[in-house]
């Protein structure tokens, strides 16, 4: 019978991890493995953690241990990993009166119009606002909106 091929000394961890799951962001799939902190002389109810295969340790090499609220934070961060929190929606009433600043040869023509729906948050992430210009409706920046103060009459 052939000897192993494998170096002495080959994978000596035999740790067991009880816990395990990943998180697949389009093609990009990352394993993490929990394993408890007491095996690894740490606080009772913490874990360590292996992402893909590798230790998360403090930035000194030192172990890093995490409770559950720690880990939640951390799976967050890597599955929401480049979203930006949501802007807060500006405060623009609806229907309105408001100026649209459209850019015509370079100079900027201000256009009195009202807005048809309330602001609302694109794909790329900017505030738009539907208006009605030239009659036709059209989606523009909020950034490019202005809203008029409601004048009232005086009986």
């Amino acid at each position: 019978m052939l000897a192993s091929r494998r170096p002495r000394g080959w994978n000596v961890d035999k740790r067991k991890f009880p816990h395990s799951f990943s998180v697949r962001i389009d093609t990009r799939r990352t394993r993490f493995e929990l394993s408890p902190a007491e095996d690894h002389g740490g606080p009772d109810g913490a874990y360590r953690i292996r992402v893909n295969r590798c230790w998360l340790d403090a930035p000194d090499g030192s172990h890093r241990y995490f409770f559950r609220e720690a880990l939640a934070g951390l799976i967050a961060e890597v599955a929401l990993e480049g979203f930006a929190a949501t802007p807060e929606a500006p405060d623009m009433p609806y229907p309105c009166r408001v100026s649209v600043c459209r850019w015509v040869d370079g100079l900027p023509r201000y256009i009195g119009t009202w807005t048809n729906s309330a602001p609302i948050l694109d794909a790329s992430g900017r505030w738009m606002v539907n208006v009605s210009v030239d009659g036709t409706r059209l989606f523009v920046p909020v950034e490019d909106v202005t809203v008029h103060p409601i004048r009232r009459t005086k009986p």
